[in-house]
C-alpha cells in the first residue's frame, strides 16, 4: 500500500513567502467576504491553531472557484492541481506544506513549553571580596525533547496531519525514528496513540515479521503489533494468506486467545477461515474440544444455518453459553460416519435458527 507522497523539500526566499502569504491573506479575505468562513480570523491565527488551518484548507478546496485570479499560473490561468507551480513558482502542495509544517513547529513548540516545569531553587553568591548575597534562581526542567521536534516535523506536510499534531507528541524520539515515512500511515489520533503503546523495539519486531505488509497494517489496524510480538514470520504468513485483510483483525486479539490458537493444527486452522478474526476465546475453547471431523461438520452446518449472522453470533461470548455448548455437546459422543454427522448437525442449527435470532434481536437491543 503506497504512502502518500511528501512534497521536495521547501526553501523558500524571503520574497516569494511574502507573497505566499499574500496569497493566503487574498483567498482568505474572499471566502470571509462570501460567508464562509468566520470574518474576525486573522492569516496569523490560522497559521498557529491547527484547527482553523485544518478548516481553512478543507474549506477551500470546497470553494476552489474563490482562487480566480488569485492562485494562478504565470499565464494567469487558475491553478487547481496540488503538483503544478503557481506565478510565484511553488506549488499548491509546496504552499500547504510551509503552512502546516509553520503551524506545527508552532504546535509543537508550545506543546515543548507548556510541558516543561519551573524549578526555583535557593543559592548564596559571594559579591565583591567578602559579601554574600542569597537569591532565587529558576531553571526549566523538563519539556519535549527538540530532537522528536525536529523529526516529526520532516514527515508533516498535510492537512490531514492537523487533528493529529497532540497525539504525535506522545510519541518518542525512538519511535519516531523506528516508524520513519511509515507515520504517514497513520491517520488518526487514536491510530497514533494505538502506535504509542509499543516501544521503538516492538516496532521493529513487527515491522521485520509484516515486511512488505507493515504499512498496511499500520494502516487498517495498528493494534495487529500485538500479535506480530508472538508470532514468527512462517506462522505470520500462513495466517495472513488465510485470513486475508481480517488478518489484522486476528493479530489485534489478545494473549489468552492466541495461546488457544497456538494449539491448533493447520488443518484444523484452515477449517476455521476467517471465524478466526472475530470468534470469542469462549468459542473457540468450546470448539477445542471437537476433533477436527467433527470441527469441520459444526462449523460448515452454522455457515450454512446462521449465514450472515455467524460473525456477530460466535464474537459474542453469550452464544456459546447459550447454544454452541448444547451443539458440541451433541456432537461429542456421536459415532456415526462423517457424512450422517453433518446431516444432524446441519438439521439442529437450521432447527435453532428462529431461537437464534430472537436471542440476537435481545443482545442488540440490550446493547
Amino acid at each position: 500500500m503506497a504512502l502518500p507522497e511528501l512534497p521536495p523539500p521547501l526553501e523558500i526566499p524571503a520574497e516569494t513567502k511574502r507573497a505566499v502569504i499574500d496569497g493566503m491573506k487574498q483567498v482568505l479575505a474572499a471566502l470571509q467576504a462570501k460567508g464562509l468562513f468566520d470574518a474576525e480570523i486573522t492569516h496569523s491565527q490560522i497559521l498557529h491553531d491547527p484547527e482553523l488551518l485544518y478548516g481553512f484548507i478543507q474549506t477551500y478546496r470546497k470553494n476552489e472557484q474563490i482562487g480566480t485570479g488569485i492562485v494562478v499560473d504565470k499565464t494567469g490561468r487558475q491553478v487547481t492541481e496540488i503538483d503544478k507551480p503557481l506565478v510565484c513558482g511553488v506549488t499548491l502542495g509546496q504552499i500547504q506544506q510551509l503552512m502546516v509544517k509553520t503551524c506545527a513547529r508552532y504546535f509543537l513548540e508550545q506543546d515543548a513549553s507548556d510541558s516543561e516545569e519551573i524549578v526555583t531553587k535557593t543559592v548564596t553568591k559571594k559579591t565583591m571580596l567578602f559579601f554574600t548575597k542569597t537569591e532565587k534562581v529558576q531553571r526549566k526542567i523538563g519539556g519535549v525533547d527538540p530532537r522528536v521536534l525536529r523529526e516529526a516535523l520532516r514527515f508533516i506536510a498535510f492537512d490531514w496531519q492537523m487533528p493529529l499534531l497532540g497525539a504525535y507528541t506522545e510519541l518518542s524520539l525512538a519511535q519516531l525514528l523506528q516508524l520513519g515515512e511509515n507515520i504517514l500511515a497513520l491517520r488518526t489520533p487514536e491510530s497514533v496513540r494505538e502506535i504509542a503503546r509499543f516501544d521503538a523495539a516492538a516496532l521493529k519486531r513487527a515491522r521485520d515479521v509484516a515486511q512488505e505488509d507493515f504499512v498496511a497494517m499500520l494502516e487498517k489496524r495498528p493494534a495487529a503489533i500485538t500479535g506480530l510480538l508472538h508470532w514468527p514470520r512462517d506462522q505470520y504468513v500462513f495466517y495472513r494468506d488465510l485470513l486475508g485483510d481480517k488478518a489484522y483483525d486476528f493479530f489485534a486479539r489478545d494473549n489468552r486467545y492466541f495461546m488457544l490458537v497456538a494449539a491448533l493444527d493447520r488443518a484444523t486452522a484452515r477449517i476455521y477461515g476467517d471465524i478466526l478474526a472475530y470468534m470469542s476465546t469462549e468459542s473457540l475453547e468450546e470448539l477445542q474440544r471437537l476433533n477436527i471431523d467433527k470441527v469441520d461438520v459444526l462449523v460448515n452446518a452454522m455457515r450454512a444455518a446462521f449465514g450472515p449472522k455467524l460473525p456477530e453470533l460466535l464474537s459474542r461470548p453469550g452464544f456459546t453459553k447459550e447454544f454452541l455448548r448444547k451443539l458440541v455437546e451433541g456432537l461429542l459422543h456421536m459415532t456415526q460416519d462423517k457424512t450422517r454427522i453433518a446431516t444432524s448437525a446441519l438439521m439442529t442449527c437450521k432447527a435453532l435458527v428462529p431461537q437464534v435470532t430472537e436471542w440476537l434481536g435481545r443482545q442488540r437491543s440490550a446493547a
